[in-house]
């Protein structure tokens, strides 16, 4: 990825919707995240390796972080984990390595989003924006009406799942996904509308993000509370267990 293919933006939103840290030790490539983040609407700051990002995670909040996975000091997804250990910040893992095992590792760790490079800023910048603007509309929310559904019950606003007396805080990614299970119980939903409501952007053949969110979601309820069924070729239904 080069500035001899990228052209810098010359339209920003006005309005900030949050503070974005990106994590990169390559500088053009923060060049373009600055012109990215600012489109979509967030207040850029920067991070050249594991160390410095921790310094400023300590010191400072941030609504959404961008995550390179080849970092001088560590490897990406070991900062990823100390980063879900404390905090629900949404992160974005970007990286060359492109490999499903990899994938999975990064959204396992809890990434909101894992982005091969190159990547298109046009699409990025758009993921950026759609997940900012989610977190300003949960910090709005929340207090939302819990949803119950027999034994289950999950509260969207504190990501709260609590089956009997067993309670787990979820990862925002599973609780959006558990989210729009509950929200039409019975009802199948197709993989690019579970797409959207999750990730904010569309399905596209080959992603496989809702299936593993779904595989770990699943491991979450227990058997005779209710079932995610698989929908061949569509997507999936949450039924109730009686």
């Amino acid at each position: 990825m080069t500035l001899g293919t990228y052209q810098t933006p010359v339209r920003h939103h006005q309005k900030i919707l949050g503070s974005v840290l990106c994590v990169d030790d390559d500088p053009v490539v923060q060049l373009m995240l600055g012109d990215i983040v600012r489109i979509a609407g967030g207040d850029y700051h920067k991070a050249d390796c594991a160390r410095t990002a921790e310094d400023m995670l300590g010191q400072s909040r941030f609504d959404l972080i961008l995550l390179d996975r080849k970092l001088p000091d560590s490897d990406g997804l070991l900062l990823l984990r100390t980063i879900k250990q404390s905090s629900d910040c949404p992160v974005i893992v970007l990286t060359s390595m492109n490999e499903d095992h990899d994938k999975i590792l990064g959204l396992g760790l809890g990434a909101e989003e894992y982005v091969t490079k190159p990547f298109s800023p046009g699409e990025l910048s758009s993921r950026v924006r759609s997940l900012l603007v989610q977190r300003l509309e949960k910090q709005r929310q929340t207090h939302l009406d819990p949803i119950s559904l027999g034994r289950l019950f999950f509260q969207a606003g504190t990501r709260l799942l609590r089956v009997d007396t067993a309670e787990v805080y979820l990862p925002p990614a599973e609780s959006r996904l558990l989210h729009a299970f509950l929200l039409e119980p019975g009802v199948p939903q197709s993989r690019d509308d579970l797409t959207r409501y999750v990730c904010g952007r569309d399905w596209t053949a080959g992603d496989r993000t809702v299936d593993v969110l779904v595989a770990r979601l699943r491991r979450r309820i227990p058997p005779g509370t209710a079932k995610i069924v698989t929908i061949h070729r569509f997507g999936y239904v949450l039924n109730r267990v009686d």
